[in-house]
C-alpha cells in the first residue's frame, strides 16, 4: 500500500485531525511582525521542532510543514529565494524528528507539505505568468516529496487561476495526495469573488484529491462554507478555521475565537460529514 493509498484508506474510516498555525505559535517565542517564520527553520528548527510535538500530544494526525511561504517567489520578498531548498528541507526533517520524539505515543501521524500563495497578482491584473506560477509551485512540490513528505496541502488561496497553477504543477511532477484549500470572507466567497460552489468544481476537475476552506474570519463563516461545499464536492473535504478574525494588541496578532468555540464547531464540522 503506498502512502496515498493509506491516507485515503484512513479517510474512509475515520476523520484526521489536523494541528493549528505555525506561524501565530512562533510569535509566542518572539518572531518579528513581518519575519519571514520560515528562515526559523534555519534560524530556530528547534522552536519549530517544539511547536510539533506540542500538537502532537495534543491529538494531531496530520502535522503541517513550516512551508507555507517557502516558495521561490515568497521567499523573494525576503530576500530569501537563494534558502529554498534548505529552507523547505529542514522543514520536513524537523516535522520528522518532532514525531520521532513522539513516538512513544504509539500513533500514526501524517506529514503535509504546507503550500501558500505567492502574495503577487497573476495577469492580466498583475505581472505574475500562468507559467511563472506553475514553475514557481513545480519546484516547491518536488522538493517536499524528495525530502518525505506524505501529502501536499495548498493552503489559504483566493485566486482561483492561482491555486489551480498549484495544483496542476502538483499533480503533473509528484505522486503525492493533494488537498486544495481556498479562504472564504464573510460574504461566502474569496476576495477574488470565488463562490465555493465553483471552487470545488473547477479543483475537483483538476484533479484534486481533497478540498476544502481555511483561516478566512472564524469557524462560523467556514461552517456555512462548508455545508455548501458538502453538497457540491464528489471528494474528502478538509476545514481548518482560525479562531475569529486576527487583531493587533501590544505588537502580537490575537485571535478573539476561545479554545470552547472552537472545540464546538470542531464537533459540527464531524457531524456536517
Amino acid at each position: 500500500m503506498n502512502i496515498k493509498e493509506e491516507i485515503k484508506g484512513q479517510l474512509n474510516k475515520r476523520t484526521l485531525l489536523l494541528d493549528g498555525a505555525v506561524g501565530t505559535m512562533l510569535q509566542v517565542y518572539d518572531l518579528k511582525s513581518g519575519e519571514c517564520s520560515e528562515g526559523w527553520n534555519i534560524s530556530h528548527p528547534q522552536v519549530v521542532q517544539k511547536i510539533h510535538q506540542e500538537y502532537i500530544k495534543a491529538g494531531a494526525d496530520v502535522i503541517l510543514t513550516n512551508t507555507f511561504g517557502a516558495n521561490r517567489i515568497k521567499l523573494s520578498s525576503y530576500g530569501r529565494e537563494k534558502n529554498i531548498l534548505k529552507i523547505n528541507e529542514i522543514a520536513v526533517n524537523i516535522a520528522k524528528g518532532a514525531i520521532d520524539k513522539e513516538k512513544s505515543l504509539e500513533r500514526r501521524i501524517f506529514i503535509a507539505g504546507s503550500v501558500g500563495p505567492t502574495g503577487k497578482i497573476l495577469e492580466p491584473y498583475g505581472d505574475l505568468k500562468v507559467s511563472e506560477v506553475y514553475g514557481n509551485y513545480k519546484e516547491q512540490a518536488v522538493i517536499l516529496e524528495k525530502t518525505g513528505v506524505d501529502l501536499i496541502i495548498l493552503e489559504t488561496f483566493y485566486d482561483l487561476e492561482e491555486i489551480k497553477a498549484a495544483l496542476k504543477a502538483t499533480k503533473e511532477n509528484t505522486n503525492l495526495m493533494v488537498v486544495a484549500s481556498m479562504t472564504f470572507d464573510k460574504n461566502l466567497k474569496t476576495i477574488y469573488g470565488v463562490d465555493p460552489e465553483r471552487a470545488v468544481i473547477v479543483l475537483e476537475n483538476e484533479g484534486a484529491d481533497g478540498v476544502g476552506a481555511n483561516c478566512g474570519t472564524g469557524p462560523e463563516v467556514l461552517y456555512e462554507v462548508l455545508k455548501i461545499v458538502k453538497k457540491t464536492s464528489k471528494t474528502y473535504l478538509m476545514v481548518k478555521p482560525n479562531a475569529g478574525m486576527p487583531e493587533l494588541v501590544k505588537g502580537k496578532v490575537v485571535y478573539p475565537a476561545s479554545p470552547k468555540i472552537m472545540a464546538d464547531y470542531t464537533e459540527k464540522f464531524i457531524e456536517l460529514g
